[in-house]
C-alpha cells in the first residue's frame, strides 16, 4: 500500500493543533450559551467576540462586521438573498459570473426562478481565457437598474485571481453593491477592508485549517451594507442570523484566522514554490494544459491531460488524494462547468485535476505526485494507441471498489493492448463509439481458417470499457464469427460484473462483436 498525498487542501484542509488546543475548552468546560445573562453564558460570549476580533484582524475589519453563520455556503446565501430582498428585488439586476462556486450560481439560479416575473434578472460573465473576470467586464455588464455584484476573489477551480480590488473602488463610485466569495483568498492573500471597499464578503474555517460547520459573512458599517435575514428565530448577530452559537467552533475559526495572519507570508512563498515545482515536473508529458494562466493564488494548479479520459486517471491514482473535473459514472456525465466556460471540450474537461497544496506539502510528496502521474497518463495512452511503446503494468490499490473481476481485467489491459503491425495479413479491425460517454473501443483480431488466432485491442474511456476491451481480446481467441456473434450484453455483464451505471460499457462490447466479419474467403 504507497502512502496517500494529499493534495486537495482547496476542498478541506486538517485542523491546525493549535486550533485544536484552543476549541477543547469549549467542547467541555465552557458549554454555556453564549446569548444567557448569567457567568457561564458571559464567559461563552466573550470568548466568541474574541474569536470574532480575530477573524476581522485578518481581513483589515472591524469586530461588529462579522457575522458567524453556518459556513461559506450561508454566508453566500445571505448575502446574495438578503442584499437583494433588503434593497428590493422588482427589476433588480445581478452581476455575476459563469465560474462561480455552485452555491453562487444556484442562488442566482433561485432568484431568477422566483423573482423573473417581477423583473429580477442576472447577467452570468465568462472568463477570459487566462481564467479571470477583469473589472472592465463587470463594469461593461452595469445598468441602471444594477442592485448587486457577486464575483469570488480566487477562483476555487483554477486558483486565479479576479480584479475584486480594482472592482471595488468603480463600484463604490457607481452605488452598486459588491459581494466577494474569498474562500480560496484569506489566508492566502492580503486582504484589507478598510481600504478595499468591498461591501459584503464570504468566509469559511475549514479551507485555512479551522473547524468545519462554521463560517461567517463580513458586512460593511460605514458605508452601511443592509442584508435582509434568511434565518429568524431571536434576533441574534444584530438581526441578520438568527440561532445558538456554538462557542467551540468560533474560537476554532478565531485560532485558524489568528495563526493565519502569522504564517501569511511564509506559507504563500513556501506554497508556491512547490506548486510550480509540480507544473515544471508534469510538463515531462506531452499534450499538457494548464487551466488558467492568469494571476494565481499560491496554493492551486489546475491541469488537464489531453488522450486520456478522467475516470480511468483517477483509478490509476489511488495514493493521490486530488480533485478530478469527471465522473463516468453513467452513459452521461457532466464536465467541469468551469472549466467548459473556459472554452476547454468536454474530453479535456473530464480529463482535468485540480491539485491544491498545503502547509504540510512536501517537495518529496510533490515529486512522487508528479512521478504517479506520469506513468497513469502514458500507461492510459499506451491503450488507446496513443503513445510511443510500451509502459510498465500499474500497481494500483482498487480504492473505488470497482468489481474484482473488472479491476483484474483492467490492470492486465496491456498485456494485448496495441494493433498488430502493419502489414500483418488477415487482420479484420472493428471499432466502435459510444459518444454520450465519449469513449470508444477497438478490436483487433487476426483470423485464419474463420477463426480468430490472435486479437488485440485498443479503447479510450473508463477502467470498465477497458476491462471490457481486454477480456473480449482475450476471449475471441480460438472462436468463430458465429460465436463472437453469440455473446450477448447479459451474459458479459455476468462475468465481469459490471453494475448497472456502467451497462453502456457492455453494451459497446457487444456493439464490436455483432460488427465483426470475416472474410469469405477466409471461412474455406
Amino acid at each position: 500500500m504507497v502512502a496517500m498525498i494529499y493534495l486537495d487542501y482547496a476542498a478541506t484542509t486538517p485542523l491546525a493543533p493549535e486550533v485544536l488546543t484552543a476549541m477543547q475548552p469549549y467542547l467541555t468546560d465552557v458549554f454555556a450559551n453564549p446569548a444567557s445573562d448569567h457567568g457561564p453564558g458571559r464567559k461563552a460570549k466573550k470568548a466568541v467576540e474574541g474569536a470574532r476580533a480575530q477573524v476581522a484582524a485578518l481581513i483589515g475589519a472591524t469586530p461588529e462586521e462579522i457575522i458567524w453563520t453556518s459556513g461559506a455556503t450561508e454566508a453566500n446565501n445571505l448575502a446574495i438573498k438578503g442584499a437583494l430582498e433588503f434593497r428590493g428585488v422588482d427589476n433588480a439586476h445581478i452581476v455575476t459570473s459563469k465560474t462561480e462556486h455552485k452555491c453562487v450560481l444556484d442562488t442566482c439560479r433561485h432568484l431568477e426562478s422566483v423573482y423573473g416575473a417581477r423583473g429580477l434578472r442576472v447577467t452570468y460573465l465568462k472568463p477570459g481565457p487566462e481564467g479571470c473576470v477583469t473589472a472592465q467586464q463587470v463594469i461593461d455588464a452595469l445598468t441602471p437598474q444594477t442592485v448587486l455584484v457577486s464575483l469570488m476573489w480566487v477562483s476555487n477551480e483554477l486558483g486565479t485571481i479576479n480584479e475584486v480590488e480594482q472592482l471595488a473602488l468603480l463600484l463604490r463610485e457607481r452605488g452598486v453593491l459588491l459581494h466577494v466569495d474569498a474562500v480560496q483568498a484569506a489566508g492566502k492573500l492580503v486582504i484589507d477592508l478598510a481600504t478595499t471597499p468591498i461591501d459584503l464578503l464570504s468566509l469559511s474555517a475549514h479551507k485555512i485549517y479551522g473547524p468545519k460547520g462554521i463560517g461567517a459573512l463580513f458586512v460593511r458599517k460605514r458605508p452601511r451594507a443592509r442584508v435582509a435575514p434568511q434565518l429568524h428565530g431571536g434576533g441574534h448577530e444584530q438581526g441578520m442570523r438568527s440561532g445558538t452559537l456554538a462557542p467551540h467552533q468560533s474560537v476554532g475559526m478565531g485560532a485558524a484566522f489568528a495563526l493565519a495572519a502569522t504564517r501569511l507570508a511564509d506559507d504563500a512563498t513556501r506554497i508556491s514554490a512547490l506548486r510550480d515545482r509540480l507544473w515544471m515536473r508534469l510538463q515531462a508529458l506531452p499534450r499538457l494544459h494548464r487551466n488558467g494562466s492568469g494571476a494565481a493564488a499560491p496554493h492551486i494548479l489546475n491541469v488537464s491531460f489531453e488522450g486520456v479520459e478522467g475516470e480511468a486517471l483517477r483509478a490509476m491514482l489511488p495514493a493521490l488524494a486530488v480533485s478530478s473535473g469527471s465522473a463516468c459514472s453513467s452513459a452521461t456525465r457532466e464536465p467541469s462547468y468551469v472549466l467548459r466556460a473556459l472554452g476547454r471540450s468536454d474530453a479535456l474537461a473530464n480529463a482535468s485535476l485540480r491539485f491544491s497544496l498545503g502547509r504540510s506539502t512536501t517537495e518529496a510528496e510533490i515529486d512522487a505526485a508528479a512521478r504517479q502521474l506520469i506513468d497513469a497518463v502514458l500507461w492510459l495512452r499506451d491503450i488507446s494507441g496513443d503513445a510511443a511503446g510500451s509502459v510498465a503494468a500499474p500497481t494500483s490499490d482498487n480504492v473505488f471498489d470497482y468489481p474484482t473481476p473488472l479491476w483484474t481485467q483492467f490492470l492486465e489491459a496491456a498485456g494485448n493492448s496495441g494493433e498488430f503491425a502493419a502489414g500483418t495479413a488477415d487482420v479484420v479491425t472493428v471499432k466502435v463509439e459510444n459518444r454520450a460517454s465519449a469513449s470508444w473501443l477497438a478490436l483487433h483480431l487476426r483470423v485464419a481458417e474463420g477463426r480468430v488466432v490472435d486479437a488485440r485491442f485498443t479503447a479510450f474511456g473508463c477502467p470498465v470499457g477497458i476491462a471490457v476491451g481486454h477480456w473480449l481480446a482475450v476471449w475471441a481467441i480460438g472462436k468463430t464469427a458465429a460465436e463472437l456473434h453469440a455473446l450477448t450484453t447479459a451474459e458479459l455483464r455476468r462475468v465481469l460484473e459490471i453494475p448497472d451505471d456502467k451497462l453502456h460499457c457492455a453494451l459497446m462490447g457487444e456493439d464490436a462483436l455483432q460488427s465483426i466479419a470475416i472474410p469469405q474467403a477466409q471461412t474455406r
